[in-house]
């Protein structure tokens, strides 16, 4: 096992091009560490830079306290799986398997051993004398794993390994994914654009946008206490909503905040948040509400919102109802929201309708998107 440090790594492939800037991230002996973002933010980079795939432009990257800039791919004992599976077609799943240890010289004895021992964590025992054609995208997926960890990498490394497999199925390696690795408690860097993989995988997840890391904590934490607008929007199925408003102060210590002709009073916030956010009085910011922390149903507790019904799906168990604010400006009006709820609506046809929020559910960002004020309690309807 190992830990990894990016500390202040860039790539630049040419004077336009910044894939990675500034880039420090420390990952744990033994933690499954997810890096996510869209597409193009510079996760892949990263990973391709600790494998010795790119070379890095400025900063360092160590294992085990040792830089490995200057090192090659075979030097750094790291095991990676690419999203094509990259399987050898004429070999067997054993000899795709052994292929890695005969590479190295290893002993027969010992190739056999290992390639037992992988197949059993993965449930391929039944599959060895197959050929990936015989294979389904599940199978070969926990074939391409086995190949790179039969070598017993002190690091592993995972871009987008789902990407080509259906959503059932996607579900289904998920759970196995996490099995491996609490078994093997390796070292592992998974690459994926999917918040749902990151969140349900991750014992951290870092969060990428443009280059540079957004932030980094607990799928719990980057949920309840996102840093900045894009974190909020992009952790989450559907991400938070956020809307444009103008704080004001409605006396005693009373804030609320203005969208388009419609006011809502938020909580007290306490004097320390007071304080960080006096300076957005009577200013333009951005409140955030989570599509959960919405509800058709008024308690003592929340506050209404009047909105205007553009779609809904039935999802079952829940409904996603998309929805624009009533009574804004016509930039305002364009946002369309999203609200899950478990509850009906209590006049589905009708497209004017009033959703219910608890004010402590309610976040505030500044107008650069950073946060001022997070929600006091995880939002739920």
């Amino acid at each position: 096992m190992a830990k990894v440090v990016f500390n202040k790594v860039s790539k630049r492939f040419d004077a336009e091009t910044i894939a990675l800037r500034d880039f420090s991230l420390s990952i744990e002996d033994g933690e499954f560490m997810v890096l996510v973002g869209p597409s193009g933010c510079g996760k892949s980079t990263a990973l391709r830079l600790l494998a010795g795939l790119e070379a890095v432009s400025a900063g360092e990257i160590l294992i085990d306290d040792q830089v490995i800039n200057q090192t090659t791919p075979q030097q750094r004992n790291i095991a990676m799986v690419f999203q094509n599976y990259a399987l050898y077609p004429h070999m067997t799943v054993r000899a795709n398997l052994e292929f890695p240890l005969r590479m190295r010289h290893t002993p027969a004895h010992e190739i056999a051993a290992k390639v037992s021992h992988i197949a059993e964590i993965l449930d391929l025992s039944e599959l060895l004398e197959r050929k990936p054609k015989q294979l389904s995208g599940g199978q070969r997926q926990r074939v391409a794993m086995g190949r790179a960890l039969v070598r017993d990498p002190s690091v592993f490394l995972l871009d987008e390994p789902l990407s080509n497999l259906d959503a059932r199925l996607r579900a289904q390696i998920r759970a196995d994914i996490a099995q491996i690795q609490q078994r093997l408690n390796k070292t592992t860097l998974y690459v994926t654009h999917d918040q749902v993989e990151a969140m349900t995988l991750g014992d951290r997840v870092a969060v990428m946008h443009a280059g540079e890391l957004q932030q980094v904590g607990t799928p719990e934490a980057l949920y309840q206490d996102p840093q900045n607008i894009f974190v909020a929007k992009f952790i989450g199925s559907p991400g938070m909503n956020i809307i444009a408003s103008t704080l004001i102060s409605q006396g005693d210590n009373e804030l609320a905040v203005r969208i388009g002709n419609q006011t809502i009073p938020l909580s007290r916030l306490g004097q320390q948040t007071d304080e960080n956010i006096s300076p957005y009085l009577n200013k333009p910011i951005w409140i955030g509400v989570r599509p959960e922390a919405l509800s058709p149903m008024q308690l003592p507790n929340r506050v209404g919102m009047k909105i205007k019904i553009r779609a809904t799906e039935f999802l079952g168990h829940e409904s996603l109802v998309y929805f624009q604010i009533a009574q804004t400006t016509e930039s305002q009006a364009n946002n369309v929201l999203i609200a899950r709820l478990t509850e009906s609506l209590p006049q589905p046809d009708k497209a004017d309708a009033t959703l219910f929020v608890d004010p402590a559910a309610i976040y505030l960002f500044n107008q650069t998107g950073r946060i001022i004020h997070r929600a006091k309690q995880p939002a739920a309807s």
